[in-house]
Formats: structure tokens, sequence, C-alpha cells
């Protein structure tokens, strides 16, 4: 096998994969031809390499003689081993392939000493799950393209498998789904659709024509979907046959291929489909085989536990009546945004609103009434303010808007546009008022003092006269 085995297999979106893993581990990963020479380019930045190499691609003589010096160490068995460039990073190399045949190399980038120092530590467990998922990997690429053979396909999704279903963060995990089919199977393209709510949302592809699919949806009734999903079984067809609603081809310039639609299932039902676009002449994939069929298992409990930490997290942070922030998150938003505006020496002001005679409206016309109201407000105060600002539910009928770089008037002319929507809006039995008092930050501020600082001009609009806005009080 020629020592250039990497250069020559198929592996044009490699780039892609290793990215993808380097996302989920948060750690800097590089390969190596068995000859060292460079296969992929870092997949972020190390500020080192950047100043040294002018970019992500080694070209500097000094570094690759360091590489070469390594790679000769960690042939003579010495993989545990820190090693520490010319310039000060810190790696640990490993060797790819097999005791029999060397494939290649990987350097994974360490931020300090003590990262692998722990042979008990996370951080080292995470370096050898990292060598692993891209030794098996690229071996069994290399196995079923070079040499016809199938053996190592199943330790490549085992390594994966694992890395998936321990990952909890959804862009993370569909990425890394889509980017690992490509790899392994030599498709074209992978797009991953999740499902909610009758319908089918595609939020990842990889590969030429993947902006063609992200963002599509589809309803669970629309053929060849719905063949699929009643089937409960992948089914392959022409390229030129997946059209949508509207009778547009989203594929037709690979109309010549086929796609496979591989229904995902979870113990929480429907969990999406997976969309594999591939040459019949060039793929290695095979829908039906045993191998496939249990990473796309693996595939759909991971894509179901990140959705479910997912929709518990946004939950934790959000007013389940209104869908805004609600005040535990609010509190921890301000805090960092006022840290912000003391280090950057910009403005920071902050709306407190309150539904003027709100206990009265509930009352005459009922808390389900009452609840609309203030979903209403809630859309009135999302359509009022920019999308740099936030908006979130205090308690009650009180809401806050944090505004990032808004000065005391920027900040009464926004209370102002917020306080005469309210008042044109129309709210069910009757016309409904806000109260709003506004507090630009000081550099002394914190959380605590900036909110009772704006609830303080709040109740002085009250007083006032209500359906009004205050910016000051008297002391």
């Amino acid at each position: 096998m020629p020592t250039n085995i990497l250069l020559s297999i198929p592996l044009k979106y490699w780039q892609d994969f290793q990215d993808s893993l380097v996302k989920i581990s948060n750690m800097n990963i590089y390969v190596f031809d068995a000859s060292g020479k460079p296969f992929s380019a870092f997949s972020q930045d190390v500020a080192t390499c950047q100043s040294v190499n002018k970019g992500r691609v080694i070209q500097d003589a000094e570094c690759m003689r360091f590489y070469q010096e390594a790679f000769t160490t960690v042939q003579q068995g010495r993989e545990g081993k820190i090693f520490t460039c010319p310039y000060g990073c810190k790696l640990h190399i490993c060797s790819l392939g097999s005791h029999a045949q060397k494939i290649g190399y990987l350097a994974v980038h360490l931020p300090t000493p003590e990262a692998i120092s722990d042979t008990g530590s996370q951080r080292y467990y995470l370096i050898q799950r990292i060598c692993q998922i891209v030794n098996e990997t690229l071996k069994a690429v290399i196995e079923k393209t070079v040499l016809g053979l199938q053996r190592l396909e199943l330790s490549s999704i085992y390594e994966i498998s694992n890395l998936l279903i321990s990952t909890v963060e959804l862009s993370k995990v569909a990425e890394f789904i889509t980017n690992s089919l490509v790899i392994l199977y030599n498709v074209d393209m992978v797009a991953l659709g999740l499902y909610e709510n009758g319908r089918i949302k595609v939020i990842q592809a990889t590969g030429e024509y993947r902006d063609s699919l992200v963002g599509q949806e589809w309803s669970l009734e629309t053929p060849p979907l719905s063949e699929a999903f009643l089937r409960g079984e992948p089914l392959s067809i022409e390229a030129r046959d997946l059209k949508l609603p509207n009778g547009v081809n989203p594929l037709g310039k690979i109309s010549t291929n086929r796609v496979i639609i591989y229904p995902l299932y979870s113990f929480l039902g429907v969990v999406g489909l997976l969309l594999i676009i591939y040459s019949p002449q060039e793929t290695t994939i095979d829908p039906g085989s045993r191998n496939f069929q249990i990473y796309a298992n693996f595939a759909a409990i991971a894509l179901a536990n990140a959705r479910l930490v997912s929709q518990l997290e946004r939950e934790a942070q959000t007013d389940f009546l209104t869908g805004l922030y609600n005040k535990r998150m609010l509190l921890s938003i301000l805090s960092h945004e006022l840290e912000k505006s003391r280090r950057y020496d910009t403005p920071l002001s902050l709306l407190f609103i309150d539904i003027d005679d709100f206990k009265a409206y509930n009352d005459a016309y009922g808390h389900v009434t009452g609840d609309i109201a203030l979903k209403k407000l809630a859309e009135i105060l999302k359509t009022s303010t920019r999308q740099a600002d936030f908006v979130g539910r205090y308690g009650g009928e009180e809401f806050v808007v944090i505004l990032p770089g808004a000065t005391k008037k920027g900040a009464i002319a926004v209370a102002e546009k917020i306080r005469k929507a309210v008042e044109q809006a129309a709210f069910p039995f009757r016309k409904m008022t806000v109260s709003i008092g506004v507090a630009t930050a000081t550099v002394n501020d914190f959380a605590d003092s900036l909110i009772n600082r704006a609830d303080r001009c709040l109740y002085q609009a009250k007083r006032e006269g209500k359906n009004r806005t205050c910016a000051d009080f008297p002391e």
C-alpha cells in the first residue's frame, strides 16, 4: 500500500468531518499522511500557528522538521509523550493505521501540559476517543474504497456513535451525523431533517448542493416521504422524483443520481429523516445493511436526546406562557451586559414595564383572558424592540427590556414606541395601557440596583397618572 494512501482516497469532505469532530470535542486536530505531509488544515484558529504559518496549513520549515522528529518518536512506541513545538504549542501525536500499515498521524493541540498528564482525566479519555474515531474512520474508508473490504465499517460506526450519544448540543450532533455519513460512504450529499408538528424541517446538510435543502420544510403527507414513513423503512428513488409541494425539485442539478429517504425513529416516536444523495457507481452505501441500520438507530437516539435537552434548557430559560426570558435568565443576561458595558464603555439601559390596572382586568374577564392579554403584550414587546435587545417577563404583569448600547434618550424613545403600540392595540374586551420606568446604567450599577431604579421610575409613572414613561424620580 503506498505511503500517500490518504491523498489517494476520495475524501473531498474530510475537512468538514474533521471540523464537526472538533466542535464536539472542543480540541483542535490536524492530520498528516504516512509520509508526514499535511493532509488537512487546523479546524480552529491557533494564534501561534497562524502567526508562524500565515494560515491554518503548516508551511514553516521549522514546524515540519519538528513534526518529522515527533513522528519518528511515535514510531518508536512513545505515543503517550507530550510534544512541544519550537513555538511553544503543546501536542499529543498518535499514529493512524495499524502496526503492519501506517496510514498517517493525528496531532491534537492541548491547552495545557496537564491536559494529558493525568491518565484518568476526562480530557485524556476524550483525546483517546478522538484518536480512535479518526483512526477507525480512515481505516474503514480505505478498506472499502481501496481494498473492497468492509470489516472495519462497524468499528468506525461504533466509535462515532459513542461520541454522538454523549453529546447534547443539537447543532453539533446534526452536523456530525451528516459529515460522518459523507465520509464513511462516499456519497454526494447528506441532509438531516427534524420532525416537529407534523412536518420535517431540514436543519443540516453536507455536500456540494447543501444550500438547496437547508431550511426546506415538508409535510409527512408529501410523497415520497409519506411512503417511507408509512413503510417505516428506507426508500430509494431517483433524485428527479424528489419534489416539493410546489413542484420544484431542489436536487434538479443532480437529478441523474439517486436518493435514499431514511426515516428515523426513537423511543419518542418519529425523530426525523436522512436524505442521502449518491451516485450508484461511486458510493459504498447499502441502506439495507445491518451496519448502516445500526448507525441510523444511533443517530436517531442522539438526535432525540439532544432535542430533549435543548427543549429542557429552553424551558428553563423562558416563561412558559409568553415564551420570553424568565426572571432568572433576565438577571443573568443583565449581569453579563453590565460587565460588557463597563469593559467597553458603552451605554446600557433598562425598561421596567407594568400593565395598568391588570388585576381589575383579570377580575372582570377571567384569568384565561388575562393570559391572552399577556401573550399579546409579549408580541408587541418583541416587534417593538431590536434583535439585539433582551425581552423578558419579570413576574405577573411585569416585563423587563434590556437595551444594550442605548442611552437614556434612546431608551425613552423605545419606551414611548412600546407604550403607544400597546395603547393602539386591540386587546380582548377593552383597551389596555402600560406604565414604563427607564433607568440607564452607571459604572457602579449591578443588576439589582439598575432594576431597582427602573422600578422606582415605574411607580413614579403610576403616581403621575399611568399610561406614561418616567426616566427620573424624586429623591
